[in-house]
């Protein structure tokens, strides 16, 4: 039986300045929720797919997502372009059957909906449809994976997109600022090559066919469905790839690829230069894979600094108490075999040295030493709190699972989550800060006008947006 929780939290206040509004959010107390997480089982057809599903009769929709193994790392030699641009092209390409417009017009006249998505490790196809017209629809999106339909003018169009884009991206000095820092980060990896306008170009119509070809025919594939569905629907749904197309080595990133870029940036700071008013500033650095001890305590300890929104050392110190900045916090990522951390502000140009010595001065062990067992107690409980979205709905707890597989992360890994970080101690969080929250092992970028390069005194490495 599956439990909904809902929460009502009403909140009044009139007259609060940044500290008091600050102080206010960190006072706060909340209990660990208690939920259980729902079963998970997988089958695999005959096509070789594995089936993980969560059945759902409440409203009478469908709700599906195919995983093919077969990604950007995938690519060898070739160009980081061909995954956006058959991306898109296959937003307009509908299939032989329904070819173009006529695909998402037919979908879209049942109420269903299509979409694709090309990552770093898998493609991904998501779909969705109310059950009473499951035998129009399903026709229509199988007629896709059987004969997709690009062409050259689809391809032309998807270029001229795709470069406007590429022309437009320094627009926003936060992307610009994030982007170059994963650059720098990931240099000599498919995640740290940005698109081009002339590796855009220079890519054919044969070449998009032959990367379709490899995904379409890979054969590590999951499908993950809820809501009101039948099992039997997809029985013959996706049709068995008995042709075996050429693997290409994939690449692989590790925490100590990464380590070694960051120590060949060295500790300049990388000032982008950008005729701005806000300043961003990023601080980015290597965390150990997702399926690693010191995840549980790393996520704690980056609630503390900067995650926790009016709660983090950022937010209170940066923003709320001295004013220096409109956003500043931090964010992890793990992946299967690394993870990387990045602190960020935005602030005034004329206060970006200011911003940047506190952000440093925030992750310092002397900081990361005095934290108190109520701030400890506080950041675990909110973690767990939040935890239980992850089953907000039948789809992300799918997705939650299916990523602790990719993962390889242990059994029972999402059953256990809760009382993992519920164990942590001080200790715990003092030894993951000295690991992988100092200063001289992070990558420092900055987007700001060429005049900041004074305020470091030579310790300033500048570019251009496309450098």
């Amino acid at each position: 039986m599956k439990s909904k929780i809902i929460f009502l939290i009403g909140i009044s206040f009139f007259s609060l300045s940044a500290r008091e509004m600050g102080d206010f959010v960190r006072d706060l107390k909340f209990k660990p929720l208690e939920f259980e997480v729902p079963k998970i089982s997988s089958v695999k057809q005959p096509s070789g797919v594995e089936v993980f599903s969560l059945k759902n009769s409440e409203f009478p929709i469908v709700y599906a997502d195919l995983y093919v193994y077969h990604g950007k790392k995938h690519l060898g030699k070739r160009p980081v372009e061909i995954t956006r641009l058959l991306e898109d092209s296959w937003e307009l390409s509908g299939s032989k059957t329904y070819p173009k417009e006529k695909f998402l017009e037919t979908l879209e006249f049942y109420g269903a909906t299509f979409s694709v998505t090309i990552d770093y490790e898998k493609t991904m196809f998501s779909f969705a449809y109310l059950k009473s017209t499951e035998k129009e629809v399903l026709p229509v999106i199988q007629s896709f994976f059987n004969a997709p339909n690009l062409d050259e003018s689809l391809m032309k169009t998807t270029k001229g997109k795709l470069s406007e884009e590429i022309k437009r991206r320094n627009d926003n000095p936060t992307a610009l600022g994030s982007r170059k820092a994963k650059e720098s980060l990931f240099r000599g990896t498919l995640l740290g090559t940005s698109m081009q306008l002339t590796s855009l170009e220079s890519l054919s119509l044969e070449n998009l066919v032959q990367f379709q070809k490899e995904i379409l025919s890979a054969e590590k594939r999951r499908f993950l469905v809820t809501g009101d569905y039948d099992l039997k629907a997809f029985d013959n749904f996706f049709p068995k790839f008995n042709e075996k197309t050429d693997e290409r080595e994939s690449e692989l990133i590790t925490p100590s690829l990464l380590s070694e870029n960051v120590k060949k940036e060295g500790k300049e700071i990388r000032l982008i230069t950008k005729d701005v008013n806000q300043t961003f500033i990023s601080m980015i650095g290597v965390l150990p894979e997702h399926n690693h001890p010191d995840f549980y305590a790393i996520q704690v300890l980056n609630y503390i600094i900067g995650a926790g929104g009016f709660n983090s050392y950022y937010m209170r110190e940066i923003r709320n108490n001295r004013g220096l900045a409109y956003s500043a916090g931090s964010n992890t990522e793990f992946q299967e075999n690394y993870g990387t951390i990045q602190f960020f502000a935005m602030t005034k140009t004329e206060s970006a040295k200011e911003v940047l010595s506190l952000m440093r001065e925030l992750i310092q062990p002397k900081l990361i030493d005095s934290l108190t067992e109520e701030e400890l107690v506080r950041a675990k409980n909110a973690i767990i709190n939040q935890f239980v979205f992850q089953f907000e709905d039948d789809k992300r707890t799918l997705m939650s699972e299916v990523r602790r597989r990719d993962h390889k992360m242990p059994d029972g890994y999402l059953q256990n989550f809760r009382s993992e970080i519920d164990r942590l101690t001080l200790s715990d969080l003092k030894r993951v800060g000295k690991l992988y929250f100092q200063s001289d092992k992070l990558i420092v970028t900055v987007v700001g006008p060429k005049t900041l390069e004074s305020s470091w005194k030579g310790s300033v490495k500048v570019l251009n947006p496309e450098d």
